[in-house]
């Protein structure tokens, strides 16, 4: 999907907000040719892995060019990809199993200093900001649970070079936390926060709309916004009675994926 918009992986600087408990996204782009990977996360999820044994399953799958697995193995996954063909015109073929070895004995050596792969646990803006520059900036899933997003979307847009790129899949469902996928936005506030408890992470509730506003607002081009609608949820007028700020496509939004780009 971001090849469709120019991006190309080889030589870039990868970095990924809230990797959790795997590195497996970063790992790919290392082997698919990027020079360098960075995982920032909160909380130190990933240390716990075995990052070794991932590396090499990964290994596997790029040597025998396995296909993307498909709708037929995935069928609610989106968007859909014009096609499922291990994507051998998009990866950097050269020094490949010279790369290998490298990210292999960094993972063997740790992930706070390594010159291909790192990883930053807990993370603060300021500190990135002054050492990393990104060609991309990418998340799985995250989005929906961080607070204080205007801010996120800047310092993303601080840490990308100049014609740099940002991916983010955002999950707008409740999280099982309503009997409907959108009821987490018919509760009031109050409401919300005896769902919430003590929870120092749950979801922000925070629609599509307003993150593609914080992203402009930060300066990011909006290159693409692929939206996987559900109707089995609140319809949009019953749900404007309970959570007025919620537009139409808003409530019928349960994933979406955004690329952004920062202006050369």
């Amino acid at each position: 999907m971001l090849s469709r918009c120019g991006f190309r992986i080889a030589d870039a600087e990868v970095g990924e907000l809230g990797p959790g408990d795997s590195i497996g996204c970063g790992l790919a782009s290392l082997l698919s040719g990027a020079k360098r990977y960075v995982g920032l996360d909160v909380v130190p999820f990933a240390v716990k892995t075995n990052r070794e044994q991932l590396f090499g399953d990964l290994v596997r799958l790029y040597a025998a060019k396995d296909p993307i697995p498909d709708h037929n193995e995935f069928p609610y996954v989106r968007p859909q990809l014009q096609s499922y063909d291990f994507p051998t015109d998009l990866i950097e073929w050269q020094n490949f199993s010279t790369r290998v070895e490298k990210v292999r004995s960094e993972l063997q050596a740790g992930l706070a200093t390594g010159q291909m792969v790192k990883y930053l646990a807990p993370w603060t803006a300021s500190e990135v900001v002054a050492t990393e520059r990104f060609d991309l900036i990418f998340s799985q899933a995250v989005l929906e649970h961080t607070e204080g997003l205007e801010s996120i979307y800047q310092n993303m847009f601080s840490l990308l070079k100049p014609g740099g790129y940002a991916s983010h899949v955002i999950d707008f469902g409740c999280h099982h936390l309503a009997p409907l996928w959108n009821g987490h936005w018919a509760y009031s506030a109050w409401e919300w926060q005896l769902v919430r408890g003590s929870r120092e992470f749950l979801i922000n509730r925070v629609p599509l709309s307003a993150h593609l506003t914080y992203a402009r607002n930060a300066g990011f081009e909006v290159l693409l916004v692929e939206r996987e609608e559900n109707a089995k949820g609140f319809s949009p007028q019953v749900l404007a009675q309970y959570c007025p700020t919620i537009n139409p496509d808003d409530a019928q939004t349960r994933t979406a994926l955004v690329l952004l780009r920062k202006s050369v």
